[in-house]
């Protein structure tokens, strides 16, 4: 067995510890067939007394590792690690995927648990098919793999058995204090704070009590400092203000609506919630009672498009879903206008499911493309709270098959969270709450990972806190904190909330309307839906409830049911089989297609895709004679021309603007007036020139052609610029924007307008400053600023050269060869040119830029060929001649370190 371990941690020791694993705790072996897959249970040696020189340090707990031994292959199936103690604890591993352990060529599978207070607890390991979860229709069963369920105590001695080690710190009463000196969790502004949603599941037997649901469970946030409020039915009736809700997102965010819905309607007006039009909706349904609106909208962003993707007749199974000239990315835009058509109706609070399957890969163009364009439609002065979670926020999703993907998640979820810039949005780490009840999810302990849900109707019996009996129709520990969350978000703290509430609870009766089709599909999203009001208690859907598309439901045609299927997505009514049928509109269209022949229709089909086209680049340039700011005439020529070879080796067209294309504009000589007015000098001028000739040139990007490209290539940047959205990628330093041309002509007026009358002695007048004075003003929110455009080089200082720091250029879309970098870079001698004086790295910043372009490339190199090339530096390696190669055919490089 010692040989064993001395093996794991040679294979594993990343995983496991270094420490011996003398007292592991190992399965009974004549109970498990070792021929099959099984688990054991493992904790390394602590030692007793103390080694720090400070004797109230106690020694923190070892880890208690769970190894499932002879896995199956990891393409196939994959193991969830469930422990739990009755009413106490639920802990849950991520579903991963095996390992290959290269000792024995077998798969293995650890998962490391740090219990958080002493107990008895019951380990159970479950083996499941991998994508089970794909199709919900043909559910598989997921087995206990042996010895499950494995009884083991940790940090008491009863009698024997499998007894784990714990510190001493860790206790109930540690976790009391722990809540004591926590506070709300609406309260955290933090958006890196608040994502980190892991912590504990504790039931009702525990001490902790004090805003519990109503099973009796609470989850404890470990890392944010902070606690869930628990709002009661009494609570929600003495609301005495409006107070709205929307979930926007498919039926796992249902479940979080369903759990509200159940929370506030009284037994007999949610007796038949299960079987009426509320309790499976794939449209609009709204809930009404007292002061609280509940608004739940299916919106399955995994459906929209891009803006300005070719236009595609859309069909899901043998019906269509979306006409070619329609769109539903523009139906979810026309829902947010929606929301905010009428000040007093308001949402307070918007938990929205956004499109997030990039992980890895950095940033994710759907993202931000759908997400800006749905905030431009948020009011400035809407104080209330848009909290996004992805379509995956359980233990099941894609993402998230190890930890360090799911850290990796994390982590770039914050950084584009943080580019939106705007304090009133949060990211719902789903997943930190819901793992942990993975066992316990719509299917249970035989049907783990079949289904997202984390809610199911139920029937069970409650003492409410006015003191009545009531009944839990919808049971999920997962949605309804997650409904909590939500009030907590729209109600306020509970100790203000207790201020502000009626003296006595309003049990008024319940409004609720609907437009609520069968099925999903066809898939339909509609803003202003023809909805059914009722009063009264909820009964079973009868034929009248029943919301029907008829007059836009057509069936396929032949020709797009010939067409290979796109996509399969699983639902609760069926499986989507979805075809995307690219239609000529210039020839055709829905109503021609219906009658037309299917021979006749096919012709007219585009067969193959259009070449894409290359996406502009563009620069303002006008050649001052003698040369300006530190830079010959010939110098700026050269850092031009520099710039045009950078973008076009990332795939880019560049266009360089002049004052011959700023003078087209209507309000060009307006302009101009009023900065020679003000005595700004002609360098500054032109400046403000390059913004009305980017609005005559149709909109799009420009970058300072002392900006160079990192990381936006073509495609990115094609992708970015679906939406017109302003977006300013160094905040208020206009080295690199994209905008439609409306955006460029809104915001130089706005600039302009912000203009002094007179200019005072000291003032700094440039496009820069006044774009300094946009941000401001009250129309920042509807400008997205970031910080993607890096402002530091970060090389490396060697015995004999410079070598460039790549992971500090991770993730940014360029690099802003500035006076203000040059200098600095110079003085700290880590400029790519060596022995230079400040005043020549200035002056020979095309050199410059172009040998850390080069070395970025390699930097790219590396990543890509890190078991081939070099470690060491590569800033002598011969490329070869980009304009002579045939990429698509085999060729070779030559490289130096």
């Amino acid at each position: 067995d010692d040989y064993r371990n001395c093996q794991d941690r040679h294979d594993d020791e990343h995983v496991l510890p270094k420490k011996s694993l003398r007292s592991f705790v190992n399965y009974n072996d004549t109970s498990v067939n070792k021929s099959d897959v099984y688990f054991r249970v493992i904790q390394s040696m602590s030692t007793k007394k103390n080694n720090s020189s400070n004797p109230n340090i106690t020694a923190p707990t070892p880890p208690i590792l769970v190894e499932v031994i002879n896995a199956r292959n990891p393409e196939n199936y994959e193991y969830t690690v469930t422990i739990s103690s009755n009413k106490i604890y639920t802990g849950t591993a991520l579903q991963v995927k095996s390992t290959k352990h290269n000792a024995t060529n077998s798969f293995r599978h650890i998962f490391r648990w740090i219990p958080s207070f002493p107990g008895e607890y019951k380990i159970f390991v479950h083996q499941v098919l991998n994508g089970v979860h794909k199709d919900p229709l043909n559910r598989q069963p997921t087995p206990l793999v042996s010895p499950s369920p494995l009884s083991i105590i940790v940090g008491q001695q009863k009698g024997g058995g499998n007894v784990f080690e714990i510190s001493s710190e860790a206790t109930m009463e540690r976790i009391e204090d722990r809540i004591r000196k926590s506070v709300p969790c609406q309260t955290v502004n933090r958006v890196d704070a608040y994502s980190k949603w892991s912590g504990d599941w504790v039931g009702p037997d525990t001490p902790f009590q004090d805003h519990s649901i109503r099973t009796g469970w609470r989850f404890l946030p470990r890392d944010m400092g902070c606690h869930i409020e628990s709002f009661s039915r009494r609570d929600l009736l003495s609301i005495s203000k409006k107070k709205s809700i929307w979930v926007l997102g498919t039926s796992v965010f249902r479940g979080v609506f369903l759990s509200l819905v159940d929370l506030i309607l009284s037994p007999d007006e949610k007796e038949e919630l299960s079987s009426s039009v509320i309790g499976k909706c794939w449209g609009r349904a709204l809930i009404k009672k007292g002061n609280l609106e509940l608004v739940y909208q299916d919106f399955r962003a995994q459906m929209f498009e891009p803006f300005g993707s070719p236009k595609v007749m859309e069909c899901h199974n043998e019906k269509i879903a979306k006409d070619a000239d329609d769109s539903f990315i523009q139906n979810a835009a026309d829902t947010w206008v929606e929301m905010f058509r009428d000040k007093d109706s308001w949402p307070d609070v918007i938990f929205m499911f956004v499109l997030y399957d990039n992980v890895g890969h950095g940033r994710d163009g759907l993202f931000f493309t759908h997400l800006e364009h749905f905030m431009s439609k948020i009011p400035p002065s809407w104080n209330g709270t848009l909290l996004l979670a992805d379509r995956f926020w359980s233990a099941i999703g894609v993402t998230h098959r190890s930890y360090h993907k799911y850290h990796l998640y994390l982590e770039e979820i914050n950084e584009m969270v943080h580019a939106l810039n705007d304090t009133r949005v949060r990211w719902l780490d789903g997943m930190g709450i819901s793992r942990e009840m993975v066992m316990y999810s719509e299917y249970g302990p035989d049907g783990i990972g079949a289904s997202q849900h984390f809610h199911g109707f139920c029937d069970v019996p409650y003492l409410e806190d006015m003191g009545q009996n009531n009944t839990m129709r919808v049971c999920g520990n997962v949605t309804e904190i997650l409904g909590q969350l939500l009030l907590s978000h729209a109600l306020g703290t509970k100790k203000q909330f207790d201020l502000e509430k009626l003296e006595e609870p309003k049990d008024e009766a319940l409004e609720y309307c609907h437009a609520c089709p069968l099925a999903l599909t066809p898939f339909k999203l509609v803003a202003y839906p023809e909805v059914t009001c009722s009063e009264g208690k909820l009964h079973p859907r009868n034929d009248d409830e029943v919301y029907s598309f008829k007059a836009k439901q057509k069936i396929c045609p032949q020709w797009c049911l010939e067409h290979e299927v796109d996509e399969v997505i699983p639902s609760q009514s069926d499986m989507i089989n979805i075809r995307r049928c690219k239609v000529d509109l210039a020839d055709v269209t829905t109503s021609s297609i219906e009658s037309a022949s299917a021979a006749k229709v096919k012709s007219q089909v585009t067969p193959a895709k259009d070449k894409p086209t290359k996406p502009i680049m563009h620069t303002f340039f006008e050649s001052v004679v003698g040369g300006c700011c530190g830079m010959s005439q010939e110098q700026h020529e050269q850092l031009l021309k520099a710039w045009k070879e950078s973008w076009e080796a990332r795939g880019w067209e560049t266009r360089i603007l002049t004052a011959q294309d700023a003078r087209k504009h209507k309000d060009f000589g307006t302009l101009e007036k009023k900065l020679i007015s003000l005595e700004i000098n002609e360098y500054n001028r032109r400046c403000y020139w390059r913004w009305l000739a980017m609005v005559e040139a149709g909109g799009g990007w420009i970058s300072d052609y002392d900006v160079f490209p990192l990381e936006l290539t073509a495609e990115l940047g094609a992708e970015m610029g679906k939406n017109g959205t302003f977006k300013a990628f160094e905040k208020h330093v206009p080295s690199l924007i994209h905008a439609s041309s409306n955006e460029w002509d809104r915001v130089i007026h706005l600039m302009m307008d912000l203009l002094p009358n007179k200019r005072a002695d000291d003032t700094v007048i440039s496009d820069m400053y006044s774009l300094l004075e946009v941000s401001k003003s009250s129309s920042k929110n509807s400008i997205v600023w970031s910080y993607r455009v890096k402002t530091s080089i970060n090389y490396t200082k060697g015995s004999d050269s410079l070598s460039l720091d790549c992971s500090k250029y991770s993730k940014q879309l360029a690099i802003h060869f500035s006076h203000h970098l040059c200098k600095r870079a110079a003085s700290a001698q880590v400029f790519p040119l060596a022995n230079v004086t400040i005043d020549e790295a200035v002056a020979r910043r095309a050199e410059a830029a172009l040998l850390l372009m080069d070395d970025y490339r390699n930097c790219q190199d590396r990543h890509d060929d890190e078991h081939v090339l070099p470690k060491k530096s590569l800033r002598s390696f011969v490329n070869y001649n980009d304009t002579s190669v045939n990429k698509s055919d085999v060729y070779f490089r030559v490289i130096q370190s």
